[in-house]
């Protein structure tokens, strides 16, 4: 498939994805690709100022930068004991300043002099070991020369995240319970293929709307907001934005729905502004098709509408009643008129069901 090229007019912000055109360096790049798009392998690739990030299970596998570039966190291969040394420490115990750095720490600041000092040769072998599996991981994704052994180098980084994942919470040390970013992930994974399951297709995460783009909030500038999910209708190419809830845990506060509505107005839905924002929409999905992101038939049948965004809900329900409760929290703050998707209550979080996270009219009331 030939590449198109991004003809982009750059002011004092550069659009999402206008800086990444250029990432095919990589050896493996095409096979990393073939295996993200499957999606039964779990993997969500999107676009990041000027890298690419790659998401497994709401967290960070690979982040891929520049032509050569591939990162994968060295930390994933450190499986702590309950009790003892954390990566935190080890890094406060490697820094110069280390016994300064110790009373940073519950577990370091009652060490004596003589203990810190055993305990930072512990550290410097422990970084020393994380840095080579992790150099050797990284070099033999890069070197990957088919499919299969790429597909194999991934299936391992995956490994070593869940066995990390599992540590932690098995040793209380990170919250093992499903949150907003898993729920995001899994949202985005099952709405990036053309089926007839799906009406929406999920372009892109946690879109961070620039301070010096021409669609940003003119008052307090400094506090922009971020969009959770950007998606297309597949059937008319009408752009949506959409603000993401787990539960109602998520509503009050800062992260009410009339806050977000709010942000939504003064932004992308300003009459005066949305269409700078669909500008920067076109040239996301350009990249994305450039970078062989997308299916090859998104690319032939997706096409971007010239409308202003629609902002849509999606209520992910942890428990039947949070329909009934968000509707009336909608009503409660003037929205009533604002759809809203409400997904139905996953109960496998470690095999999430292939309707479960699917954006469908059907679902939207």
């Amino acid at each position: 498939m030939a590449k198109r090229k991004l003809n982009v007019v750059i002011g004092k912000y550069d659009p999402r994805g206008s800086k990444v055109s250029k990432m095919t360096g990589l050896k493996s790049y095409l096979f990393i690709m073939q295996y993200a798009k499957d999606e039964a392998n779990g993997l969500d690739v999107q676009l990041r100022g000027r890298y690419i990030n790659i998401y497994y299970k709401g967290g960070n596998l690979l982040k891929l930068s520049g032509k050569q570039t591939c990162e994968f966190e060295k930390n994933y291969f450190y499986l702590p004991e309950k009790g003892g040394l954390r990566m935190t420490d080890v890094g406060r115990l490697c820094h110069s300043d280390y016994i300064t750095k110790a009373e940073e720490s519950k577990f370091l600041s009652n060490k004596s002099k003589n203990e810190l000092s055993s305990l930072r040769k512990v550290a410097f072998d422990i970084k020393k070991n994380l840095t080579d599996k992790n150099n050797d991981i990284i070099n033999r994704l890069k070197s990957g020369n088919s499919f299969e052994s790429t597909a194999k180098v991934i299936e391992e980084m995956k490994k070593t995240m869940d066995d990390w994942k599992k540590r932690l919470a098995d040793n209380d040390i990170r919250d093992s319970e499903v949150g907003e970013r898993t729920v995001q992930h899994y949202i985005s994974l099952q709405n990036k293929q053309f089926d007839d399951k799906t009406d929406f297709l999920v372009l892109d995460l946690e879109y961070a709307i620039s301070t010096n783009a021409p669609y940003a909030k003119e008052i307090e500038r400094e506090k922009q907001p971020r969009i959770d999910i950007l998606a297309i209708e597949k059937a008319t190419g009408q752009v949506y934005v959409m603000e993401l809830k787990y539960g109602m845990k998520s509503v009050d506060g800062e992260a009410s729905a009339k806050k977000h509505y709010d942000d939504y107005l003064a932004t992308v839905g300003d009459d005066s502004k949305w269409k700078s924002f669909i500008e920067d929409v076109k040239i996301l999905l350009q990249a994305k098709k450039n970078l062989l992101i997308v299916d090859e038939i998104v690319d032939k049948e997706v096409n971007i509408a010239d409308k202003k965004p629609i902002f849509a809900f999606i209520m992910k329900k942890e428990q039947e009643a949070d329909e009934m409760d968000f509707a009336e929290h909608l009503v409660n703050n003037h929205l009533s008129h604002i759809k809203t998707i409400y997904l139905p209550v996953e109960k496998d979080y470690d095999n999430p069901s292939s309707d479960g996270h699917k954006l469908t009219k059907s679902y939207m009331k």
